[in-house]
Parts: structure tokens; C-alpha cells; sequence
């Protein structure tokens, strides 16, 4: 049984010796440098009311992990011009994003809008976008389903919904998909086995999923037609979050949605960058914990840098159910 032991311990050992002669350590200082770069992301719409971009440092193979609180640059100069007339922003600490309101700068279908971001120790980065045009939504298509979870129970019911559009003819056009549901339902200060009539009503509100990627959409092969959009399902749950002057608390959790519930789904027509980039992204999201997955490659329109300065244009459709 020893000579057993001691056979297996030896084979171990000449296979670790092994692994280590395939592993070559080389001292960082024989690697050539690696400049650290501006991350620049921004997005303009003509439905929002504050421009708002963020700037931080990429992280390098090699160094110290930085955490994002330390990797923002918060000495930045970032400008955005368009036809003659810039607008210089300025830092948010809270929100550690550049901004500037856009009654100041308006943001306009066609026009084309460049970036500029300066910063100490960094290469100055350029960009620019083009903001599209709006698409209506042409109309929303509800599906629904009734669920009983136990004999006694009230029934629940499940919402989907659909968005159609028309697609402009003789263009590449695309798109992103996204909603929400939001109700205004009674909610429990304290955890209590029933609803209790003196409980404040408040908004509650749930995200609509369309899907990682179904939510992205081109009009490849069906330019000019009328799109549909995948289904989104609307959550049974809808977060909420009030400040009780009475208590003086804070409460926020998830309750289920009332009636009448408004269902609020907007089109997004964007521009390739804004398109290209935030597929990447939920691609990389979906991936995250496969071992097995294929990296991906993050575009980037940022020049000198890293990041995405796009833009896009919002049509939102509102349907409310009873």
C-alpha cells in the first residue's frame, strides 16, 4: 500500500514539474507599455432634457484593479458643438457624469453633433452622431392570460405586449425596443399578513422584458414594411419607493400591480453606433457566466479613446387597461 502511495505521489509530482516547464513568467518590465485611455459614453435624444456624458479611465492588463468610483475622471473638459454653437458640461458629482440642460443646447433630428473630451494625462478624444428621425409607433397589440394559483384564490391576470411600426423605405434603419407597466397600488409600511385600509397607495412601476437581444431590430430584409416587435412580458411584480412623513422612513419592495395599469412602450430609432454598441453589450451581459462563451468585441466610435457618443430618437405608445 506504500509502494502504491508513493508511486502516485511521484506521478503527481513529475506532472506538476511538467505544467510548470509549459509556464513562462516574463517580468512586466520586458512587456512594452500600456497608456491608459479615455472611456467615453453619451447618448443624445430630442425627448430628454439633460445631455449627459460619462468619462473615466480604461483599466490596463497590467497594474492596480481600480474601482469605478476611482476610475471616473472628474477633471475632464467635455464640449459638444453642432452648426457653430458649443456647450462645455458641467460635473455631476452625485451622479459623476458631465451634464448640461438642453434648453440650453437643444438636441435636433438630422443635425450632427461632435464631442470633445479633454483630460490630464489622457489623449484627447473626438466623435460624432447624427440623430435620426422619429418613428411613430403605429400601435401596441395586447395579449393576455388568466391564472388561478389554488382553489378560493383570486385570479391574476398575465400581460404581453407587442409594438407595431412602419419602417421608412430606401434606408437602413434601426431600432430598440423597450417599456414599462405602472400602477398605482396600496402597499404595506410593515410586513402583515393583510392589506390594511390606512396603507398608502403609491406608484409602483416593472420594466417590460423583450428579450437580451429580440429587443434590437433592423430592417434587413423587410425595409418598408410594417415590424413587430417580439413579445414583452409584463412583470406580476412592480417595485415601488416613498419616503412616509408620518414614520419618517424610507420604504421600497415589489407588490403586485393594480388596475387600471398603463402600459408605456417606446420605439427607439437609433444610429449604428448606439445600435452596435449596446447589442455588444447585452451579448457580453448574456455570455458573462459561460466558461465557454466567445469573447466579444466591444465597438467603439470614440477616436483616441474607448466608449460610444450616439444618438437616437424616441416615439412612445400608451395603453391603459382597466
Amino acid at each position: 500500500m506504500a509502494f502504491r502511495l508513493s508511486s502516485l505521489f511521484a506521478l503527481m509530482l513529475l506532472v506538476t514539474m511538467a505544467c510548470q516547464n509549459l509556464v513562462t513568467e516574463i517580468d512586466p518590465s520586458n512587456l512594452p507599455p500600456l497608456d491608459r485611455k479615455l472611456v467615453v459614453n453619451g447618448y443624445l435624444s430630442p425627448q430628454d432634457t439633460v445631455l449627459a456624458v460619462s468619462v473615466s479611465g480604461s483599466q490596463t492588463v497590467l497594474g492596480q484593479i481600480i474601482t469605478d468610483s476611482v476610475n471616473t475622471v472628474q477633471n475632464a473638459t467635455v464640449v459638444i458643438a453642432s452648426e457653430g454653437q458649443t456647450i462645455t458640461l458641467s460635473y455631476d458629482a452625485d451622479r459623476r457624469v458631465y451634464t448640461a440642460q438642453t434648453r440650453q443646447f437643444p438636441v435636433l433630428s438630422g443635425k450632427t453633433y461632435t464631442l470633445q473630451v479633454d483630460a490630464p494625462g489622457f489623449e484627447t478624444v473626438t466623435s460624432a452622431c447624427t440623430v435620426p428621425a422619429s418613428v411613430p409607433v403605429s400601435q401596441l397589440v395586447l395579449d393576455s392570460v388568466q391564472t388561478f394559483s389554488g382553489e378560493g384564490a383570486e385570479p391574476r391576470w398575465t400581460y404581453s405586449v407587442r409594438a407595431v411600426w412602419q419602417d421608412p423605405a430606401g434606408e437602413t434603419n434601426y431600432y430598440r425596443v423597450a417599456g414599462y407597466g405602472e400602477s398605482m397600488s396600496r402597499v404595506s409600511r410593515f410586513p402583515t399578513a393583510h392589506i390594511d385600509p390606512t396603507d398608502p397607495t403609491v406608484l409602483t412601476r416593472g420594466l417590460i422584458g423583450f428579450g437580451r437581444l429580440e429587443q434590437f431590430v433592423t430592417d434587413q430584409n423587410q425595409d418598408g414594411q410594417t415590424l413587430v416587435s417580439t413579445r414583452g412580458e409584463v412583470p406580476l411584480f412592480f417595485d415601488y419607493s416613498f419616503y412616509d412623513d408620518s414614520t419618517q422612513s424610507t420604504y421600497t419592495g415589489n407588490a403586485p400591480f393594480s388596475k387600471p395599469l398603463t402600459i408605456r412602450v417606446s420605439v427607439l430609432q437609433t444610429d449604428e453606433n448606439y445600435y452596435q454598441y449596446h447589442r455588444a453589450r447585452q451579448q457580453q451581459r448574456q455570455s458573462a457566466n459561460n466558461p465557454f462563451a466567445e469573447p466579444i468585441l466591444m465597438p467603439s466610435n470614440i477616436e483616441g479613446g474607448l466608449g460610444c457618443f450616439a444618438a437616437y430618437n424616441r416615439s412612445t405608445a400608451v395603453l391603459v387597461i382597466n
